[in-house]
């Protein structure tokens, strides 16, 4: 089957990038070696937060995947980072699974969690919220002033979106017309133009909106935030260990490393947590 031509190019990139993006060490059972026999994969996906390359993202996570190689003894552990959100579900399901798991898009986390038989291990200790967002001079006041109008959304594949048309149907909005662009911030400067009446935002942006003067009329249920999962093979004593060491990066161990990526600290995540956000989203 041919790919397309972007597509074909994203693959080479990904190639070459596990290749330079080198890690860490990590020992693990050798019946666990994948692909190379004695590497491990760290998947990542940053969702639709911003628009980075693969090698800049490699080069953002590479000192994580080196913390915990050196956490778990000598084993390659790669950064495989991927932007498409149906990609990064599809290589999560592949026969060769990674060892790690690292994603925004925490509905599709779940949907892991649930349906493939990934293992949660730590999340942020805050919760994720979506957030409605207007105009400053926006006639919108609420929720219930939504129906009908232009509503712009991230991604549709993304927990902003799918959230967002969960609290829509919660609370029994009139459909607005909604349309999707795939990025967050991309999300905030169309409705600040005036291409859309009111849109769905991250945490991040939202909080942006509001200190350059925008309004929030009302945010989406609090679910669990991102979040690091083991592969369904790992063993409970992997898991445990694996576990120990993201928490251990909560002192002085890691450096800044969880800065880098974005993170002020990791809590023990449950699953529970990941089946009460797909209740929430219907998915």
């Amino acid at each position: 089957m041919n790919l397309p031509n972007s597509e074909s190019r994203l693959n080479r990139r990904t190639l070459l990038v596990r290749g330079a993006a080198a890690a860490a060490v990590c020992a693990v059972p050798v019946g666990w070696a994948q692909q190379s026999g004695d590497r491990w994969r760290l998947l990542v996906n940053e969702a639709v937060t911003a628009d980075l390359s693969i090698s800049m993202l490699a080069m953002r996570y590479r000192g994580w995947a080196e913390y915990m190689g050196s956490q778990i003894q000598n084993k390659q552990v790669l950064v495989d980072p991927i932007i498409d959100i149906p990609r990064f579900v599809q290589q999560a399901q592949s026969e060769q699974k990674p060892l790690l798991v690292f994603g925004k898009s925490v509905n599709q986390l779940s949907k892991l969690v649930r349906d493939h038989g990934y293992q949660p291990l730590v999340r942020r200790p805050e919760p994720y919220k979506a957030a409605f967002i207007v105009p400053k001079d926006s006639p919108i006041q609420n929720f219930t002033q939504l129906g009908g109008r232009k509503l712009l959304l991230p991604d549709t594949y993304s927990a902003t979106a799918a959230m967002a048309r969960a609290e829509i149907r919660r609370q029994d909005i009139r459909e607005p017309y909604m349309s999707h662009t795939r990025f967050q911030d991309s999300v905030a400067g169309q409705v600040a133009a005036g291409m859309a009446e009111a849109g769905v935002v991250n945490p991040t942006i939202a909080r942006k909106w509001q200190e350059a003067g925008g309004r929030i009329i009302g945010e989406t249920q609090p679910v669990v935030n991102w979040s690091v999962l083991a592969s369904p093979k790992a063993s409970p004593e992997m898991v445990a260990r694996l576990t120990n060491s993201l928490l251990a990066m909560n002192g002085q161990a890691s450096g800044g490393l969880l800065s880098d990526i974005g993170v002020k600290q990791w809590a023990k995540a449950e699953r529970k947590e990941y089946l009460a956000l797909l209740e929430y989203t219907g998915e």
